[in-house]
């Protein structure tokens, strides 16, 4: 998702949900959604509800997604992938001995890649 589609800013919104048409304390289920317009986002709650339910959506909030990534300092381009480490050469020589332990079902085949990878100088 961008922060921007149409002109229209990316807004998370707060819903409190109450099943029924009458206006009483009974349960209420609470929603959070995004979307870029009020529009959007009541159709995003509706689909959570059985066609022909009535139910009544009272708006809590409206916050845009980009006070909150500036709020938390969060750069939307920055993967959160874990940082990526070389191989050693011993990483590699134990990975695919882990291979053919785990995943290498022929019992000749992982036979012959153990003892090829044996060649290999650590």
């Amino acid at each position: 998702m961008s922060m921007q589609k149409n002109a229209q800013e990316l807004k998370v919104y707060l819903f409190t949900i109450q099943k029924g048409q009458l206006h009483v304390n009974v349960t209420e289920d609470f929603k959070a959604v995004m979307a870029y317009n009020d529009d959007d986002a009541l159709e995003m709650i509706r689909k959570d509800y059985p066609a022909g339910l009535a139910i009544q959506a009272h708006e809590r909030a409206r916050i845009e997604v980009k006070k909150i990534v500036d709020a938390v300092e969060i750069k939307p381009e920055l993967s959160l992938a874990p940082p990526v480490k070389e191989t050693t050469t011993k990483d590699f020589v134990y990975g695919l001995l882990l291979v053919a332990d785990k995943f290498v079902k022929n019992k000749r085949d992982q036979a012959s890649l153990k003892r090829i990878v044996s060649k290999i100088k650590i």
